[in-house]
């Protein structure tokens, strides 16, 4: 009876590591979060641009190891549906992938998106990016900018873009972590 418990508990964790994944525009089933606002946020009003299909499974983007480091609750959602105006839905009109994951109660969510833009709207993504705090923890090879609140996006030297969204990024060693693991997933020029 265990086993078959445990066999099942596994299928079903297996199941919610790939489904909290949106990519190329395409929004995953399941029991959806409750609506997020409508309205875009301050500054993050979305850009006319195109992109390189950018396509992850969310256990790849952001793994089970560093999903643990982060906070060992953080299970991916059934349903990610960014909000209109948000740099994941910003990523997926650029045929990116957005993931998103929270913990039982929704008290923690972390949510991860990534995109290869054209060269334009790479840089009118910087250009907007950079009113907030450089972070130079990544390198040269990487700019990144906080926002204050949690948000940190990543713009490589390659062309690729990444939003981190969490208030676990207030956390400078969280912040390292998962940045590192998303520019390793990143594509090399």
């Amino acid at each position: 009876m265990n086993a078959r418990r445990s066999a099942a508990a596994v299928a079903l964790l297996l199941a919610f590591g790939v489904t909290g994944c949106t990519a190329q525009g395409q929004v995953t089933t399941g029991t959806p979060k409750p609506p997020a606002t409508a309205a875009p946020a301050p500054g993050s009003e979305t850009t006319t641009g195109t992109g390189t299909p950018m396509v992850y499974p969310c256990d790849q983007l952001v793994d089970a190891q560093t999903l643990a480091k982060l906070d060992s609750g953080l299970t991916a959602d059934p349903v990610t549906a960014p909000a209109a105006g948000s740099p994941a839905a910003e990523a997926i009109a650029l045929q990116g992938t957005s993931c998103s994951w929270s913990d039982a109660g929704s008290q923690t969510t972390l949510s991860v998106s990534v995109a290869l833009p054209d060269a334009a709207t790479f840089a009118s993504l910087k250009s907007t990016a950079s009113a907030g705090t450089v972070d130079g923890e990544f390198g040269s090879f990487v700019t990144a900018y906080t926002d204050g609140n949690g948000q940190v996006q990543l713009f490589t030297a390659d062309g690729s873009w990444a939003v981190l969204d969490s208030p676990l990024m207030l956390d400078d060693a969280n912040r390292a972590l998962l940045g590192q693991a998303i520019v390793q997933e990143l594509p090399a020029g």
